[in-house]
């Protein structure tokens, strides 16, 4: 009886050993907009940036694991701003499986994302959602993030 509490408390002892040594990871998102087709004058600084209707702008997000632990299979999930529409195909981020939503994050699609509507003989039909309609773009990172590593991810919009 006396062996049978001795191996429990020395399995309990590894466990929280090996608990603690693991460490907590910590997911730190840092984002960084860049208009992409600035004229002359903006890119030598000598024109204060401006925003008009079929302007690009590049949304660089940077997932960087501040803690102690390893950060297995993060989820990172970006709202598409408004006054923009997402530019098809421009999200991008390496070992990342990209999805889409259309439905203010509700669900998530890979590309193109769908929506369902009735006819007008009450029939649901499925369409294609239109760029405009991209409500969030998900990043589902499939290596993990070791301590003080970081991932770059990045989409496009165009100014409405």
């Amino acid at each position: 009886m006396k062996y049978n509490i001795f191996r429990i408390i020395v399995l309990i002892l590894v466990l929280s050993f090996m608990a603690f040594a693991q460490g907590t990871p910590k997911l730190e998102l840092t984002v960084v907009d860049t208009k992409v087709n600035m004229s002359q004058a903006e890119k030598e600084g000598k024109a204060q940036i401006s925003y008009k209707p079929g302007d690009i702008i590049r949304y660089t997000i940077i997932a960087s694991n501040v803690g102690t632990g390893v950060l297995s299979n993060p989820l990172i999930t970006d709202p598409v701003p408004q006054g923009v529409s997402y530019k098809p195909l421009s999200a991008k981020g390496e070992n990342a499986e990209i999805t889409y939503s259309v439905n203010e994050g509700r669900l998530f699609q890979s590309w193109p994302p769908t929506y369902k509507v009735k006819d007008e003989n009450e029939q649901i039909v499925v369409k294609l959602a239109s760029p405009n309609m991209i409500t969030h773009i998900r990043w589902e990172l499939k290596k993990p993030l070791a301590p003080n590593e970081s991932q770059q991810l990045e989409f496009e919009v165009i100014v409405k």
